[in-house]
């Protein structure tokens, strides 16, 4: 019988309207963003996509929906079918949707640190001008070298390793945009810019550790349905102190996804499928010949992952 693994994508919202449409469609999804604008005493869902004009607001809350809309998603998936995944596992933000739909952690505890952790990411960068870039088509080795060289009072760091040919990079400004340039322009390769206003993965973090590690503290950890791997080193989490550590470095060390997708792979797991209303997590994992991998960002999709997993 094939394994399938969980994943939850940590940004990258394809379409909008395809949240839209689940929100119309399905009560638990309804549900789960009342549950969670109940506890953050705001309207999530009214306040980003029926408001004119909130793309402002939209951005700033994107961390929001994409962790709410994975867990309404995984809940949605769960009243149609029964799953029973291998082991879990997220990318950056997603982790904590993983550690939700596991059992690990409760969802109003995950929902309050998540917009913590929001909050002192921004706190660290506000009064610094900071940009983050995918870049695609360039190895780890090559990236690693063109940041190094440029780096000097101003600092471009890897924030983030996909896949084989495609590695995130955040910093200062100036620097990350010297090395996008370098990347494009001399090597001739594609270069995105991701819309976020705060440089998570990397060392600028690591003097709000102590700050974040007080919210943590907080929350309490169970040990979870399933085993969950860990995104900055890659590791099976195996206890509560695991679980701690992994997210409290997080948020200043790297995040390691092509060694969890390989480490996963490893484990005779062939069927992905990515929890979310994006598909970035799917397209990386097309380098992977030997699996299958599936979004779950519209109706169609849901019912064609139903249809599969029946057949298992």
């Amino acid at each position: 019988m094939k394994k399938i693994s969980l994943i939850f994508p940590g940004y990258g919202l394809s379409n909008i309207d395809y949240l839209k449409s689940f929100f119309k469609k399905h009560s638990v999804i309804r549900k789960t963003f009342e549950e969670a604008s109940d506890i953050l005493h705001k309207n999530i869902y009214n306040n980003c996509l029926k408001k004119k004009n909130n793309s402002l607001y939209l951005q700033k809350n994107m961390h929001l929906l994409i962790f709410i809309s994975s867990i309404a998603i995984y809940k949605l998936l769960n009243q149609k079918i029964y799953i029973k995944p291998s082991i879990f596992a997220g990318h950056s933000l997603g982790q904590y949707s993983a550690l939700v739909c596991n059992n690990n952690i409760l969802f109003q505890e995950a929902l309050k640190i998540v917009n913590i952790r929001h909050k002192i990411l921004l706190l660290a960068v506000k009064d610094t001008r900071v940009l983050t870039l995918v870049i695609i088509g360039l190895n780890y080795t090559l990236i690693k070298k063109i940041c190094s060289f440029i780096s000097n009072k101003k600092k471009v760091f890897i924030s983030i390793i996909n896949s084989r040919t495609q590695v995130v990079i955040t910093g200062h400004y100036s620097a990350v945009y010297t090395a996008g340039q370098i990347f494009k322009q001399q090597l001739h390769v594609k270069v995105i810019r991701l819309p976020i206003p705060f440089t998570s993965h990397c060392v600028l973090m690591r003097n709000y550790k102590k700050k974040f590690s007080k919210s943590l503290k907080k929350i309490k950890i169970s040990k979870g349905k399933y085993p969950i791997i860990g995104n900055y080193r890659s590791k099976i989490l195996t206890s509560k102190k695991d679980i701690y550590i992994s997210l409290l470095k997080q948020i200043y060390k790297k995040v390691h996804w092509k060694q969890c997708i390989v480490k996963i792979i490893s484990m005779g797991i062939s069927i992905f499928i990515e929890i979310g209303l994006g598909q970035v997590l799917t397209n990386l994992n097309k380098e992977y010949s030997k699996i299958s991998s599936y979004s779950t960002n519209n109706n169609q999709k849901l019912s064609l992952i139903v249809d599969i997993i029946k057949k298992l």
